[in-house]
């Protein structure tokens, strides 16, 4: 009745008096969607939901790259855990200082110790993310060539930098142990362990630095991870 009354309105899904039931709508369009509205996957598409399998390993580069981006998860984990502890021993700290009225041996030196040590054991993960501060103003206006000479470039003076100071770290390491070397406070702590941060973390971060230069050779990633057209 109401299609008969109004011949010309929008096909609306209302009952007829004589089919009680709603018309099925098909999903079917002949018109094309709208510019900012995504069509509609098909079955069995990307888009149902289901996530996408992840890419196999082409050939041992791949597996040796893993294994590095592994070991640079593992490195945030462990920073993250020594940035904790370091926290629970301030509050045990001020605990101990400013309720007990108790003095305190160790707690001051070993959270110095253990937030260093976080930030040289998290380089190698910091690096993963692309996290170190950086200017993309010069390579976004560089060509695809240029940009890719000035990633290779950086990320062999990172691999001579943090050699460097991996190379230098393990000698002051083993200066340390030899000499039996110990802090000037009452705790005496042992002075080779902490200083064993410094080869440890830089030392990944220089494998970190191989990966990352494998892949940019290998075409496994954009130089900067910028596109080819940025603009």
């Amino acid at each position: 009745m109401a299609n008969a009354v109004f011949p010309n309105s929008l096909p609306v899904d209302l009952p007829d008096e004589g089919n009680p039931a709603p018309r099925a709508r098909s999903n079917h369009n002949s018109f094309p969607p709208p510019p900012d509205v995504e069509p509609l996957p098909e079955n069995g598409g990307p888009g149902n939901g289901a996530r996408p399998a992840p890419m196999a390993p082409r050939g041992p580069l791949d597996h040796v790259i893993n294994v590095v981006h592994f070991l640079s998860r593992a490195c945030g984990v462990t920073a993250a855990a020594m940035f904790f502890i370091a926290m629970l021993l301030i509050c045990q700290l001020v605990f101990i200082r400013y309720i007990l009225n108790s003095s305190t041996v160790w707690q001051t030196e070993a959270v110095i110790y253990l937030m260093i040590g976080g930030t040289l054991i998290g380089l190698p993960y910091v690096q993963l993310l692309r996290g170190h501060v950086n200017v993309d103003l010069l390579p976004m206006y560089l060509k695809r060539g240029a940009r890719r000479l000035l990633a290779v470039a950086t990320l062999l003076c990172g691999l001579g930098i943090s050699g460097l100071f991996a190379f230098y770290g393990m000698e002051l390491v083993i200066e340390a142990y030899q000499g039996g070397w110990k802090s000037p406070t009452i705790w005496a702590a042992e002075l080779w362990k902490p200083y064993l941060m410094l080869p440890v973390g830089f030392g990944l971060l220089f494998l970190q630095f191989i990966a990352d230069l494998m892949c940019l050779l290998t075409n496994r990633s954009k130089a900067f991870h910028i596109e080819d057209n940025p603009f």
